[in-house]
C-alpha cells in the first residue's frame, strides 16, 4: 500500500510536470519577420516583408502598413500613398493545401481508434489549411511632407502608429517599445 501511494503521487507529479509549459516571450516588431526598406529616389521607398511561417496574409498586409508608416516618420516624412505599381497588383496570397488526419483505422465504424471509450476526437479528425509558401507583401510608397502635398487618400503615418503601431509594440514615433516586464510578486 504504501508503494502504491509513492507511484501515484510519482505519476501524478509527472503528469502534472509534463502538461505545465512556460509562456514563450512576446516577439517584438522587428522579430515578427524580415523586412526591408530601400529608397527608390528621394520621397519615394520600397518596403517589404516576409513572414515568419503560418503567418495569416492580411496580418502580414497591415505589418507592411505599419512599417510603411514607421519608414515615412523615420524619413522626416508625415503622410504616404501606396503606390499602384505592378509589383504590387501582382501579389497574391501564398499558396496553402488541406492536410488530412491520418488513414481511418482498419476497425469498422471507427471502433478502436486512439480512445478506449472509441469516440471520435472531435479535433483530430477535421482537416488542417496549411501555407507552403512564405507570406510576402512588398509595397511602393511615395512620402509628403504635409498635408498639402499629399493627395486626398494618402495615409496619416502618425495616425498609423498611434492606432495600429501600439499593438506591435511602436511608439507613435516609430521607435520600439520595451517589452512590458511581468509583474513582481511580493510577499
Amino acid at each position: 500500500m504504501k508503494y502504491l501511494s509513492l507511484c501515484l503521487a510519482l505519476g501524478t507529479a509527472l503528469t502534472l510536470t509534463a502538461c505545465a509549459t512556460t509562456p514563450s516571450k512576446p516577439k517584438t516588431f522587428d522579430q515578427l519577420g524580415q523586412f526591408s526598406a530601400y529608397p527608390l529616389n528621394a520621397q519615394t521607398f520600397r518596403i517589404s516583408f516576409q513572414a515568419d511561417p503560418n503567418m495569416s496574409y492580411g496580418r502580414a498586409e497591415e505589418i507592411t502598413l505599419v512599417k510603411s508608416a514607421q519608414t515615412t516618420i523615420q524619413k522626416g516624412f508625415r503622410f504616404f500613398k501606396v503606390q499602384n505599381d505592378q509589383s504590387n497588383q501582382s501579389q497574391k496570397p501564398p499558396r496553402q493545401a488541406v492536410v488530412y488526419p491520418s488513414a481511418p483505422s482498419f476497425y469498422p465504424y471507427g471502433y478502436g481508434r486512439r480512445y478506449p471509450g472509441f469516440w471520435h476526437d472531435p479535433f483530430y479528425d477535421y482537416p488542417q489549411v496549411v501555407n507552403i509558401d512564405p507570406v510576402q507583401v512588398s509595397y511602393t510608397i511615395e512620402c509628403y511632407r504635409d498635408q498639402k502635398q499629399a493627395p486626398q487618400d494618402a495615409f496619416d503615418a502618425t495616425l498609423i502608429l498611434k492606432s495600429i503601431g501600439q499593438k506591435y509594440g511602436l511608439s507613435p514615433t516609430g521607435e520600439l517599445l520595451p517589452p512590458p516586464q511581468p509583474p513582481v510578486k511580493q510577499k
